[in-house]
């Protein structure tokens, strides 16, 4: 209900005290302007309640609307941070795989090193070990070779002397049987070496005179061994499956034949052990050749038969360390070819 205007209430109670004193006009004019302030009140009131009624639902719409805004921002804010709630709990995950992944490769790592390490150091052994074992095989080697030389050596003098006394004995019968002015033989031809299998063939002797005293006559020759017969001797015993015999006869020609002959000779001592199957006896003879004779033909076959002997004696790495060798040595000869095919 409207409350009525301050002023018509003053004038209402002050009415009664005027009327005494005012007119009917005078009150009529009062009433008018009070109604006609009445109505201007009644006016503003209605003008301003309706505009602070429009003011406030527009007020109501825009705090409406930015409820709704703050509703959905929160509703952002909430999704935003269930978000990275979840990506955090993604990182954390994957940081922990990435040190799990990270912990195992390095196991992994260390693991792999530790083997390239076992297997260097077993590698540096084997290699110590055949270094020790081809030394000890050097020496071994060497002392052979000497006691062999020695051999030769002792046999070679005992030879000499055996040939200087048959000259002696020469010269003291042409002394007996012919005096100062006979007749003197000399030997212009070598002898001949033939087996106790075979008869000896009798050869003549050109004989020629002397008519100065023996004493004054150069030295018989000394008698030598034709080795060409002598080595095909040998290869017909070793064809023939009569290694020791063939071995003697090879030892022979090597001690007194010409070095051609001699490292012939050699080789086939090695090939006459070989084939006994005395693979150590015959890796020395191989050695002889390799050392002493290494720019001959005969040269990368002794070092072929040699890594074949400690092939047989199960000593596989030596043999491929020769194998090796010989390629490297003896790149362009068969027996390279031969032992690339071992290899492989």
């Amino acid at each position: 209900m409207k409350k009525p205007p301050f002023s018509l209430l003053c004038a209402l109670a002050v009415a009664p005290f005027l009327v005494q004193c005012a007119s009917q006009d005078d009150l009529n004019l009062i009433h008018a302007q009070l109604r006609s302030i009445d109505n201007k009140l009644t006016e503003l009131e209605t003008t301003t309640v309706d505009s602070l009624r429009k003011r406030q639902a527009s007020n109501t719409s825009q705090i409406d609307q930015l409820n709704q805004e703050l509703l959905s921002l929160r509703g952002g804010l909430e999704e935003t941070g269930h978000l990275n709630r979840r990506l955090k709990e993604q990182s954390k995950e994957l940081e922990l795989n990435f040190k799990r992944y990270a912990q195992q490769e390095e196991q992994k790592r260390l693991e792999e090193v530790k083997r390239l390490e076992q297997e260097i150091a077993d590698k540096d052994n084997q290699l110590n070990q055949f270094s020790d074992q081809l030394k000890l095989q050097q020496e071994n080697l060497q002392a052979i070779q000497q006691a062999r030389v020695d051999d030769a050596k002792r046999k070679a003098a005992a030879a000499a002397r055996a040939a200087e006394q048959a000259r002696m004995r020469a010269d003291a019968a042409n002394k007996a049987s012919s005096g100062s002015s006979a007749t003197r033989i000399r030997a212009d031809k070598r002898k001949k070496l033939i087996s106790s299998g075979s008869a000896p063939t009798p050869q003549a002797a050109p004989v020629r005179t002397a008519t100065t005293p023996s004493s004054s006559q150069p030295a018989a020759t000394v008698a030598t061994v034709e080795t060409g017969s002598s080595i095909g001797k040998g290869k017909s015993l070793f064809d023939q499956g009569k290694f020791r015999e063939a071995y003697q006869q090879f030892e022979n020609i090597s001690a007194s034949g010409s070095a051609e002959d001699a490292v012939e000779a050699k080789y086939m001592m090695g090939e006459c052990l070989f084939a006994l199957q005395e693979y150590d006896q015959a890796i020395l003879d191989y050695q002889n050749i390799i050392t002493n004779h290494p720019s001959t033909g005969k040269a990368p076959a002794a070092m072929l038969k040699q890594a074949m002997a400690f092939e047989k004696l199960n000593d596989k790495d030596t043999a491929r360390i020769l194998y090796k060798k010989l390629i490297a040595t003896y790149k362009d000869s068969p027996e390279a070819q031969q032992a690339q095919q071992k290899l492989n």
